[in-house]
């Protein structure tokens, strides 16, 4: 470590700058935390790590003794990213990750953003490092690549070790790997291991980055104040500590009695901010360093860079194989972009009429020119790389890319059934589902429900020999190979017109399930869509061990008793739903099997209101008490005398009460319960003019 100190008053009132990191909480590495739990593991890897740290730490003071340079050129080291997603935000673009090859590669070449106004304490001893990444043209198997392997999985929301069996490593002698999810289990925005630490047969598997998608470079779903996030992990990866030593506890005061290994790095408690005049440790703290927490930094030191160099050069984690002329020769990373592969997504496959879709082209490389056909669409043509297409007829679509290289070389790809394309309002209420008298979600004459499957694993399909009150229903039965990837499958209704309903309307359906073995663990979500399913907000959710309604194991086939049914009712299904893009969605997620049942769904309109009956007396009454036990008073605000009938419905929208009115004025009704079941009832209330519902609750 090496005391810097301010010269001058004025540096002594330098206002204190406070790192602009998107206005959100500090967001950490676990660096220390992996390998720690890496340690208590197996402690011989430890042992084994603090020897080949040391002799990491020898070989920087050598280097820095001797002046050690390579020869001209850079040390160029072959990416390659793992992108786990679920055609979210999380599938980062191709330029966003480019973009982080760019960052990094400036940072490493004192070349950052902002590398000019660093403290004038700190400019004598920037280390440009000269280290350029580039990703790999050329994959393990001698195929050619963008250097980006996208991968399907839910792992991507709770991502760490797991993501790596999802999406393999590639040899680590010759790529570093990078895995990106949308969140991190820990919290964290990255981590890695210490090369000292991979040294083994762990490493062989588990060498790389892990990083959230919205610290990757400065453009897309990131921003520029996260950009130097990969640059912080990539330093730990070739060896630097914090500044303040191996922890992951900045801010703590006995941090200055701790040292990074590296001459002259100031010592520093650690900053979560970027105070440029901070003194933490008797001197002027490096807070612009990217090993640093301020989230503003902006270069490593000489001493830091011939650390990382003594890494780099290093058998140890087969570091220094990857920089070799024969590795990149071999992994195509000094090739001229040829074009290898044509492919395309969206960020949409279901929309509605006068909708918008987003493509991306994620062919690779070289592109040169393309054409796009979008069946149905408009345009219908275009040569743009990522179009906007708008549907204005129902239907399913087909959609083609056509791409050309500067040296004349085309693909084609080509994706039938790719979008679909749904009317609005296409069903009304009230809508009931009992799957009678069919074999497959195809043979629906109103094709209210279909299936979705992104992970071509099981599916939900018709059960011919289970159901509520007949032998037919939903199932979706899982397998034991789904373990992996945690898989969703779901079936979703087409819209519904939801626009003049009143303000009860209720989703209802029935539903058994049970394990097949202890370690199941199935999961039903049920949601509703405001937006033609372009998002979805969940209204239940049966994790847990909440998705069985059965502590019996079925290791083969489950057909539900009688008391494994349940009804389910969902009110909770406010205004902003009720449009014509409504929708609901029926969703299972689990893992080591399991068998889920749905049946009997209702979907009703609690109020049938009437333009001319709104604003009469009879429509504004009141239920007292609700919820209700034995008995319901009915109350209006006046005296009526339009009241013909008082009607009490189940969700189904059967009538489970009903009375003739024969007074001739009424301001008071009392009914009685007894003989109805808890759960959740409509009251209506018929008029001359029209009828009224209220929601009644029974406990």
């Amino acid at each position: 470590m090496k005391k810097i100190y301010l010269a001058g008053l004025a540096m002594l009132t330098t206002i204190v700058l406070i790192a602009q990191n998107t206005g959100e909480n500090l967001v950490k590495c676990h660096t220390y935390e992996m390998q720690n739990e890496l340690y208590e593991s197996d402690p011989a890897v430890k042992e084994s790590a603090e020897i080949l740290s040391a002799q990491i730490l020898k070989r920087a003071k050598e280097l820095e003794r001797t002046g050690f340079q390579k020869d001209g050129d850079p040390f160029i080291i072959p990416v390659v990213f793992h992108i786990i997603h679920e055609y979210g935000a999380e599938n980062i673009s191709y330029a966003q990750i480019e973009d982080a090859i760019r960052v990094m590669t400036d940072d490493f070449n004192a070349n950052s953003s902002g590398i000019e106004s660093v403290q004038d304490a700190f400019t004598e001893i920037i280390g440009d490092v000269g280290i350029e990444f580039r990703l790999a043209k050329i994959d393990p198997e001698g195929n050619c690549t963008n250097g980006v392997v996208r991968t399907l999985s839910n792992l991507t929301t709770s991502g760490g070790e797991n993501l790596k069996t999802v999406s393999p490593i590639w040899d680590r002698s010759k790529y570093m790997n990078i895995w990106v999810c949308k969140n991190i289990a820990s919290g964290a925005a990255g981590y890695t291991y210490y090369p000292s630490s991979l040294a083994g047969d762990f490493g062989e598997t588990n060498d790389g980055i892990v990083v959230r998608y919205d610290y990757v470079g400065s453009i897309g779903e990131s921003s520029i104040g996260r950009s130097h996030v990969l640059t912080h992990e990539v330093g730990h990866w070739i060896d630097l500590p914090h500044l303040w030593g191996s922890t992951n506890d900045p801010d703590v005061g006995s941090n200055c009695d701790t040292d990074d290994g590296v001459d002259d790095t100031p010592n520093t408690i650690g900053w979560t901010s970027c105070n440029l005049a901070g003194e933490s440790c008797g001197s002027l703290d490096n807070v612009e360093n990217f090993m640093e927490y301020s989230y503003c930094g902006k270069m490593f030191t000489e001493g830091q860079k011939m650390r990382m160099l003594a890494s780099l050069t290093a058998p140890i984690a087969e570091r220094n194989s990857l920089w070799t002329e024969e590795n990149l020769e071999q992994t195509g990373v000094l090739l001229e972009p040829q074009l290898c592969d044509a492919d395309f997504t969206s960020d949409n496959f279901s929309v509605c009429v006068g909708e918008t879709i987003s493509y991306q082209d994620q062919s690779h490389s070289g592109v040169a020119e393309r054409l796009w056909i979008f069946e149905g669409g408009s345009p219908a043509t275009t040569a743009s790389a990522n179009p906007n297409v708008v549907y204005s007829t129902p239907g399913i679509y087909t959609v083609s890319l056509a791409v050309v290289d500067s040296f004349g070389n085309e693909l084609t790809e080509v994706k039938e059934a790719f979008i679909e394309v749904l009317d609005t309002a296409a069903l009304s209420l009230p809508y009931t589902q009992s799957f009678e008298g069919i074999e497959e979600f195809s043979d629906l004459e109103d094709e209210s429900l279909y299936t979705e499957n992104l992970y071509d694993n099981d599916y939900w399909e018709i059960s011919t020999e289970a159901g509520f009150d007949d032998n037919h229903s939903a199932v979706f039965r899982a397998s034991e190979a789904q373990n992996s990837t945690i898989p969703r499958s779901a079936f979703v209704s087409k819209t519904f017109q939801m626009s003049d309903v009143g303000d009860l309307p209720i989703l209802s359906f029935k539903r058994a399930g049970a394990r097949s073995s202890a370690s199941s663990e199935g999961e039903l979500w049920v949601f509703i869509s405001k937006n033609c399913g372009e998002l979805w907000s969940p209204r239940k959710v049966y994790d847990d061990g909440d998705a069985y309604t059965t502590d019996e194991l079925f290791p083969g086939v489950y057909i539900p008793a009688e008391e494994d049914w349940l009804t389910i009712q969902i009110d909770n299904i406010v205004p902003v739903f009720q449009n014509e893009e409504f929708r609901f969605r029926f969703e299972y997620r689990g893992t080591d099997g399991g068998t889920i049942y749905i049946d009997d769904i209702n979907l009703i309109d609690g109020t049938t209101l009437n333009t001319a009956f709104q604003s009469s007396p009879e429509a504004r009454f009141a239920l007292f008490p609700n919820p209700a036990t034995t008995t319901v008073t009915l109350k209006f605000p006046d005296d009526v005398s339009n009241v013909e009938a008082i009607l009490i419905r189940d969700l189904s929208g059967r009538i489970v009460y009903q009375e003739v009115i024969s007074k001739s004025t009424l301001r008071e009704h009392r009914m009685n319960l007894n003989d109805l079941s808890s759960g959740i009832y409509l009251v209506e209330v018929r008029g001359i003019n029209g009828s009224s519902a209220k929601k009644l609750v029974i406990d």
